[in-house]
């Protein structure tokens, strides 16, 4: 099972500690609105589409790709 310690954690402070588990509780957070924000994009185009007889590809998005390049 993956873990966040590591060798250099032993050698952390509290304060050090403390600052990477809030910088990870902040990316899990951006991560957690991103999937929402999209997902909700995604599926209100992928019902448009399905509402005219089409087939959605998000490869064929021009946000995704442009997000893949970055």
């Amino acid at each position: 099972m993956r873990t966040v310690d590591n060798a250099a954690s032993a050698r952390q402070s509290r304060w050090q500690k403390l600052r990477s588990d809030a910088a990870l509780l902040l990316r899990f957070a951006a991560m957690t609105l991103y999937y929402f924000t999209e997902g909700r994009r995604l599926r209100r185009i992928y019902r448009a589409c399905e509402a005219r007889g089409e087939v959605f590809w998000v490869d064929d998005d021009p946000a995704e790709s442009e997000r893949r390049l970055r």
